[in-house]
C-alpha cells in the first residue's frame, strides 16, 4: 500500500526545492523545449535573443495554476510582441502502467474548453516527462505553478506567477539585477530544502508502518510527525481517517472524524472526499459523511461541492437527494459560467458532465423505486 502525502507546498503552489542535486540555476543556458503536443498558439521553433519567454508550468488539477491563467492572458496581451507566454502542462495523473501521454486528450479538452482564460500558447509534456525532469526537477521545484523567464537563451528569473507583472516591468525598464535576485531565490530554496527534508524524515517511518500494516504503530508515528513537522498536521489527520476507514474500522473512523471536526471545520470536506473516493462502503457510511458535511456547511453553494454531495448521496442510495443536489450543481455551474466566476474550474463541458450525472441518478432512482 502506498499513500501519498499532501503538503502545504503543493497546495499553495509554492516553488520549493525537492532535491539536493539542483542542476539548473538562474543564469544558466535553457534546456531544450520538448513536448508531446503544441496544443495552442504558434509553435516556437527558435528562441529569439531579443524577446522574453515566460514558461508557466501548470496542471489541470492545480487550483493556484488555474487562478493564474487570467493574469497570464492579460500579460500576453499587454506585452504582445515583446513576450511569449507558454503554458507547460506537467504532472498529470495517469493510470498505473499507462504512458504519460495518455493524459493528452484530457489536457487538450481542458485547454480547448478554457480558451478565454488561456490566451497564450500551451504545450503538454511528453512520455519522457522531459519538461518536468529537465526544467522543474532540475531547478529544484516540487510545486506548481512555477514560472521561468528566459532571455538570450538563459534563465533570468524563476518564481511564482503572481510576481510576473512587476518582474517583467522591472526587466523591461533595465533595472533588473539578476545576480542579486538569484541570491535571494537560492536562499529561499535552501530554506525550503530543509523544510522538506524535515517533512520527509517525519513521513518515512509512517509510510513504513503502513506498508507493514502495523496500523497502531502508524497512528503513533502520525502523532509524532505532527509534532516534529506541524505543517503535516492536516495530511496526517486525513491519512489517519482514510486508514481507519479502509483498513481498520468504520466506527473508529467516524469517532475520529467527530473529534477532528471539533477544531478543524474543513475536516468534514476531507472526510466527504475520502468517503466519496471509495466504492463498496456500506450505504450508511456514505449518508453519515454527507450528513456531517451538510450540518457544518449548510451555506455551501460551490457547484463542485454540490456535485460531490450528489455523488455521495447516490452511493448511499438516496437518489432523490442526489437529483436535488446535482440540479443545484448544474444551476450553479451555469451561473458561474455566465458571471465569469470559478475561472478554469467550471467549463462548458463541466455542465454537460453534471447533466449526464443527473440523468444517471434519475434513471437509477426509477430502478430503485420499481424494485421496492
Amino acid at each position: 500500500m502506498k499513500l501519498f502525502f499532501l503538503t502545504i507546498c503543493f497546495i499553495a503552489g509554492a516553488a520549493v526545492s525537492a532535491q539536493d542535486d539542483v542542476t539548473l540555476h538562474i543564469g544558466d543556458k535553457v534546456p531544450d523545449i520538448k513536448y508531446s503536443k503544441w496544443i495552442k498558439g504558434e509553435p516556437v521553433k527558435k528562441l529569439k535573443g531579443d524577446k522574453l519567454y515566460v514558461l508557466e508550468f501548470w496542471a489541470t488539477w492545480c487550483g493556484p495554476c488555474k487562478a493564474a491563467m487570467p493574469k497570464l492572458t492579460q500579460l500576453q496581451k499587454k506585452y504582445e510582441g515583446d513576450i511569449t507566454v507558454i503554458g507547460v502542462g506537467v504532472w498529470e495523473k495517469v493510470k498505473k502502467d499507462e504512458p504519460y501521454e495518455s493524459s493528452l486528450p484530457m489536457v487538450t479538452k481542458y485547454v480547448e474548453g478554457n480558451t478565454a482564460n488561456m490566451g497564450y500558447a500551451v504545450i503538454a509534456d511528453n512520455n519522457d516527462q522531459y519538461m518536468s525532469n529537465k526544467w522543474l526537477k532540475a531547478a529544484g521545484h516540487a510545486g506548481i505553478p512555477a514560472t521561468f523567464i528566459v532571455k538570450d537563451k538563459k534563465i533570468i528569473w524563476m518564481g511564482h506567477p503572481i510576481l510576473l507583472d512587476s518582474t517583467i516591468g522591472v526587466i523591461k525598464s533595465g533595472n533588473y539585477h539578476m545576480e542579486e535576485y538569484k541570491l535571494t531565490f537560492e536562499k529561499k530554496q535552501e530554506e525550503s530544502r530543509k523544510m522538506i527534508a524535515g517533512m520527509r524524515a517525519a513521513q518515512k517511518p509512517v509510510q513504513e508502518a503502513l506498508d507493514a500494516k502495523d496500523y497502531k504503530r502508524a497512528f503513533e508515528l502520525m502523532e509524532k510527525a505532527k509534532v516534529d513537522a506541524p505543517i503535516l498536521k492536516i495530511s496526517m489527520d486525513n491519512m489517519k481517517f482514510t486508514t481507519l476507514l479502509k483498513y481498520v474500522s468504520h466506527e473508529e473512523a467516524k469517532a475520529f472524524a467527530k473529534e477532528w471536526a471539533k477544531d478543524f471545520k474543513s475536516a468534514t470536506q476531507y472526510v466527504l472526499s475520502a468517503v466519496a473516493a471509495e466504492e463498496g462502503l456500506p450505504k450508511d457510511i456514505y449518508l453519515w459523511a454527507v450528513a456531517n458535511f451538510e450540518t457544518l456547511n449548510s451555506s455551501n453553494n460551490n457547484p463542485m461541492s454540490l456535485h460531490l454531495i450528489a455523488s455521495v448521496y447516490a452511493k448511499g442510495g438516496e437518489f432523490k437527494k442526489a437529483i436535488e443536489y446535482e440540479q443545484k450543481a448544474i444551476d450553479g455551474a451555469k451561473a458561474a459560467l455566465k458571471e465569469g466566476k470559478m475561472v478554469g474550474s467550471i467549463m462548458d463541458y463541466t455542465v454537460t458532465e453534471y447533466e449526464e450525472a443527473l440523468a444517471g441518478y434519475k434513471k437509477a432512482g426509477l430502478v430503485a423505486v420499481k424494485s421496492e
